[in-house]
């Protein structure tokens, strides 16, 4: 277990053994100054197309300014990714560098966000912004309720995982539908896969038939990757996950889960414990990973990230903790957590 020079209530470690590092980091809520939120080009890429499947030839693509740009992972990559931001570009917008140039103790460690503005499902809430709900253009905000770390505006901060919802005016509301939206600064989807009944005293893993709809990337679910989406027959499998979007989404993917291999795939997932705040990496079923969660101690988690996406910068080191073995540095959306 590593800490860094300085003190504060911070912990990581990491085993490199396998191709994706696995990567535990706690931060003590007693080391937690603020908990900030990226969103890059927000006014632009808000209800945007975000990544969707285009059955037509059977490839993921993004539509901007009425244009769809099919093959988003492939030929069209740089173009499908021009409201990504880099790193550097997510400190200058949250005003870190100006904080770090007056104080040269201050320290943050900033996580991707990056299934915000590129799958549906995963939406955003900022109080101080003209639109306050950031979501894309077919999310249907107001009948879904949604897993979320929130944030609170009083003095506390205080943050965790709660289930809210949205209303057509762009109000925040817990599960019972008592109001919140002026004691939340800002809120993050993510799916939940660990959570704690504080009534009976049981903290459980979501089983992924209650959530699995909530995943419009079929890949983190599914191993596809001995499916070729050139092909007719293979790319017409993938396509009849998505027919009838979202209506017929959810029984198409319990089918299937019944049929198809399930993905091992590198997730980033961000909990809560007794003590503080849990970043977790790690590559497997999202069952495990909650398995894994679990046995160390978590009581509520979330899915933030996948794949590429998945990495850790840090102050400290002007570099990453941790990241994937096909690191993209660059996207939407960021969490910032600045140290006391």
């Amino acid at each position: 277990m590593l800490r860094p020079k300085f003190e504060k209530n911070i912990r990581y470690e990491s085993d490199l053994r396998g191709k994706e590092p696995e990567f535990f980091i706690q931060i003590g809520f007693d080391s937690i100054h603020d908990v900030l939120l990226s969103i890059a080009h927000r006014q632009l890429s808000n209800e945007g197309s975000g990544l969707v499947w285009n059955s037509e030839n059977k490839s993921w693509a993004r539509v901007i300014n009425g244009k769809t740009l099919s093959n988003a992972y492939e030929k069209n990559k740089k173009d499908t990714r021009i409201y990504h931001n880099k790193i550097e570009e997510h400190i200058e917008a949250l005003g870190l560098d100006k904080l770090k140039e007056k104080d040269e103790n201050l320290e943050f460690i900033i996580i991707s966000n990056g299934n915000l503005g590129n799958n549906l499902w995963h939406v955003a809430w900022q109080y101080d912004k003209e639109r306050r709900l950031y979501h894309l253009k077919d999310e249907p905000f107001t009948e879904r309720v949604y897993s979320c770390l929130v944030t609170s505006r009083d003095k506390s901060k205080r943050l965790g995982i709660k289930r809210i919802k949205f209303n057509e005016a762009e109000e925040v509301f817990d599960e019972a539908g008592r109001t919140i939206s002026r004691g939340v600064k800002w809120c993050a989807y993510g799916q939940q896969i660990v959570r704690t009944d504080n009534e009976r005293n049981i903290t459980e893993v979501v089983p992924i038939e209650e959530i699995v709809e909530q995943f419009y990337d079929v890949r983190h679910v599914f191993d596809l990757k001995d499916f070729d989406k050139r092909k007719e027959k293979d790319g017409m499998v993938i396509s009849k996950l998505y027919e009838d979007y979202p209506t017929k989404f959810r029984e198409n993917m319990l089918i299937k889960l019944r049929e198809f291999p399930r993905a091992k795939y590198y997730h980033s997932t961000l909990g809560t414990n007794e003590e503080g705040i849990v970043i977790y990496h790690y590559k497997d079923k999202i069952e495990e990973i909650g398995k894994r969660l679990v046995d160390k101690g978590v009581k509520d988690a979330i899915i933030l990230d996948q794949g590429g996406s998945v990495g850790i910068y840090s102050s400290w080191l002007n570099g990453f903790l941790t990241r994937s073995s096909y690191f993209r540095p660059a996207r939407i959306s960021t969490i910032a957590f600045v140290l006391k």
